[in-house]
């Protein structure tokens, strides 16, 4: 027995390489080589015979037609492109109108989808289904009709260029001192009732008195304007018949406040009501209420038509560069002081007011370093051309007679930036501000609003995700809505959102595309342009696919940067 054991053991192992192949791991890593070697070994196959097809016609894959003359022109495009361009300049305009649409169309889409997201838990009634039906009629409806509906129904109907709608009207505006007064109080009274320790009756009397104070006073007021001479309640003129009645009712509201007829609520309610009314009495009657206004000159400021919008450009100067060291400094300074109160709340249970603070060293040495760049004097002369000949002039005269040009505006002025309003030549065309087409706008518009309807769901699946006690134990501090949204539900919230709007965010950029559609002018219109006149379209598309790429790639990393930010750590 002890032999026939001996002898098997000493036979060679036949089945180590079936022992091999029953390993589900080893199956595993080969069929992953296999795979790759078929997936290479097709796109060889598929590689090598259109290259062979566009050798026969001439259309051999290459880069080199980057180099050559474009011949066309992008509506959308900087002053440094023309039809003499390459076309590797008019791939980077296109480039550069995608990254104007999904930059501007993240940051709204994210802000109106989370409006639109609280709205759909909103108690009232009317603000939730209006929110519920915006989402939906939106996420039901294919983009590319939505980017119609904005362009050929919208963009269509809005006036000509000589009719454009304005913002403000150009004209004057008279802004009554009532109104300054009134936001003075109500700031105060804001700030006041903010404090938990003020009673529930004292708070429902302030807020009657100061409603009544300013009803009854603009009353007088529209009176006086209206009426004229003939209102028998003129300011100044002490204790009149009127304003006598007006005294007696509200000192008959009050007495009934004091007294014990009505519930605790209606009386401090009546109460609020009657020394309201008597201030306004008393106020209006001796002319202590400001019946005057300021003279405001308002001259347009964005315009709207059917060629497009044009707003205020912001221009950077020759001094911006200096000046924006001194806000990188603000930047190393407040996220100093972010981390270090952060810890120090971690060490000692303090809180802190970390976003004032950083908020503060931020604006500090930004405000320090305008003053500071603006000191240096600007040149007393500057060369301007009259006919063929340059003669240096005053800055002030030339500046008088309108004869610098924009590239003289920003290297003679002090400031780091400069705001350049719009300007129209007598045919029309605007010669400064900042344009956009309205086939953007109606693009962007429509990313924005349809992104920001699954957003909104989003928004709203994160914050019923919050344990409903961490809400009631806000509500049980005194927290008002506000509050409770931003300190507890949100950041709370936030660990849900992120994943899936980073899908959004990806979604946006892709769908960027559709702009071909209506006619404008990003990488996917410009590049297919570029391949109808050189017949580069592997290359054109390869291009293409490269940047989306790219882009999708970029989105992805912040995003999961941020997600690591505020996920939930466990030890």
């Amino acid at each position: 027995m002890q032999d026939e054991t001996l002898l098997t053991n000493l036979q060679p192992q036949g089945g180590l390489l079936r022992r091999i192949l029953a390993d589900q791991r080893v199956l595993q890593v080969l069929g992953q080589i296999l795979f790759v070697f078929l997936a290479v070994g097709v796109f060889w196959v598929l590689g090598n015979t259109a290259a062979e097809q566009l050798r026969a016609k001439g259309l051999v894959p290459t880069f080199n037609f980057l180099q050559l003359r474009s011949g066309f022109a992008i509506s959308e495009s900087p002053e440094w492109y023309s039809g003499d361009s390459t076309y590797g300049q008019a791939f980077i305009v296109g480039l550069i109108n995608t990254l104007r649409v999904v930059s501007i169309g993240l940051v709204a889409a994210s802000v109106l989808g989370l409006f639109v997201g609280v709205f759909l838990l909103s108690t009232n009634w009317l603000i939730r289904n209006i929110a519920r039906a915006y989402v939906e009629l939106l996420r039901n409806t294919p983009l590319l009709v939505q980017i119609f509906v904005w362009y050929f129904i919208v963009m269509f109907s809005l006036p000509q260029i000589r009719d454009a709608i304005t913002i403000p009207a150009e004209g004057v505006t008279f802004v009554s001192l009532r109104i300054v007064l009134w936001l003075l109080l109500a700031l105060l009274l804001r700030r006041y009732l903010g404090s938990p320790s003020v009673a529930f009756e004292r708070r429902e009397a302030l807020l009657y008195g100061f409603g009544a104070l300013l009803l009854v006073s603009e009353l007088l007021a529209w009176g006086h304007f209206e009426r004229g001479e003939g209102w028998p309640w003129r300011p100044g003129a002490g204790l009149t018949i009127p304003t006598l009645a007006l005294l007696l009712v509200s000192i008959n509201l009050f007495l009934l406040g004091r007294g014990k007829l009505l519930p605790l609520t209606m009386r401090a309610r009546a109460r609020g009501l009657g020394l309201g009314a008597l201030a306004a009495a008393l106020i209006f009657g001796y002319g202590m209420l400001p019946m005057a206004s300021l003279r405001v000159e308002t001259y347009p400021a964005i315009f709207i038509s059917i060629r497009g919008f044009v707003m205020p450009e912001l221009l950077a100067t020759a001094r911006f560069a200096p000046w924006f060291a001194y806000v990188g400094l603000g930047i190393l300074i407040a996220g100093f002081v972010w981390i270090w109160l952060g810890r120090r709340t971690e060490d000692t249970g303090r809180p802190y007011a970390r976003g004032r603070l950083m908020l503060l060293a931020l604006l500090v040495p930004a405000a320090l370093g305008w003053v500071l760049v603006g000191l240096e004097p600007p040149p007393t002369h500057v060369p301007v051309e009259q006919g063929d000949a340059v003669v240096l002039q005053p800055l002030a005269e030339a500046a008088q007679a309108g004869l610098l040009s924009t590239e003289d505006r920003l290297r003679t002025t002090t400031q780091p930036l400069l705001v350049q309003m719009p300007t129209q030549n007598r045919f029309g065309r605007f010669l400064t501000g900042l344009e956009f087409t309205p086939e953007m706008m109606a693009l962007l518009v429509a990313l924005v609003i349809y992104t920001s309807a699954f957003i909104a769901e989003i928004v709203r699946a994160g914050i019923q995700a919050v344990p409903h006690g961490q809400i009631e134990a806000g509500r049980a501090l005194g927290l008002s809505q506000a509050q409770l949204l931003e300190r507890i539900v949100l950041p709370q919230a936030l660990r849900v959102i992120i994943p899936p709007l980073g899908n959004q965010y990806l979604n946006l950029s892709k769908n960027s595309s559709l702009a071909i559609g209506i006619g404008y002018s990003d990488i996917f219109t410009t590049t297919v342009t570029i391949m109808n006149q050189s017949g580069q379209s592997v290359t054109g598309f390869l291009m293409v696919m490269l940047t989306f790429l790219a882009l999708s790639l970029l989105i992805s990393l912040v995003m999961n940067a941020v997600n690591r930010r505020f996920q939930l750590v466990t030890r």
